[in-house]
Formats: structure tokens, sequence, C-alpha cells
């Protein structure tokens, strides 16, 4: 009659977190300080960008250095 289902296959993962934590680890365990970790989950890359001891040039995010109110303030609901 007919064939029997073929069972499904998953593809393989291009990314595995395993991988990472063992970058991290290893460079971490090496006394290396990591800067930022890039991921590209469509392929199986990542980038670990380690400190250097010469001054580097970042560009610092405007949240991070923005002043905070001293109380917080409440909405009302407007009627």
């Amino acid at each position: 009659m007919g064939e029997p289902p073929k069972p499904r296959v998953r593809r393989p993962s291009n990314f595995r977190q395993q991988d990472l934590a063992r970058a991290i680890k290893a460079a971490k365990g090496s006394g290396l300080d990591i800067v930022r970790i890039e991921v590209e989950p469509a392929t199986p890359k990542f980038v670990v960008v380690l400190k250097d001891n010469a001054v580097t040039e970042t560009n610092p995010n405007p949240f991070d250095i923005a002043p905070l109110p001293s109380t917080p303030t409440r909405r009302r609901k407007s009627r």
C-alpha cells in the first residue's frame, strides 16, 4: 500500500551552549578578562573579546551614565 512514515530527524544544532561555556571557563581559568561575547546563532561562530592592558576606546551607553531621580515619581490614573 504505502510506505511507512519516515522518522523525523532533527537538524544538527549550529550553536551549542556547552561550547561557549567551555570557552568562557577556559578564558577565566587562564586569568583573562572577558569584555563581551559576540554570538551569531545562524552559524556556529562566536567571538570572545578579551580585555587588553592598553587603553581601549569604548562607546558608553547613555542610559548607564544618566542621572537617576532621587525619589521615584508615581503616575496617577486620569479620570
